[in-house]
């Protein structure tokens, strides 16, 4: 007998759990902000939250990238 409760296997979705990674410079830039906007520290006479967001924009950048290597790799795969 079929257990009803189970959710449908979905192969597509398996296949893209890599998507997921996406989330990470989301919660990078909005997530962290009430941690860094109150840090005095100023490098590079920058206000720390103004540096903060160009590392964001850096960690964003390797995310995607890495993101698009995976898709490369599976889709070599096929």
């Amino acid at each position: 007998m079929d257990d009803m409760s189970a959710p449908p296997h979905h192969p597509a979705l398996a296949r893209r759990w890599h998507l997921a990674l996406l989330l990470l410079p989301f919660l990078w830039q909005v997530g962290a902000v009430p941690l860094v906007n109150d840090i005095a520290w100023r490098p590079f006479g920058l206000p720390f939250p103004i540096v903060w967001q160009m590392a964001g924009v850096l960690f964003a950048s390797a995310v995607i990238a890495l993101v698009r290597a995976i898709d490369l790799k599976r889709e070599q795969r096929r």
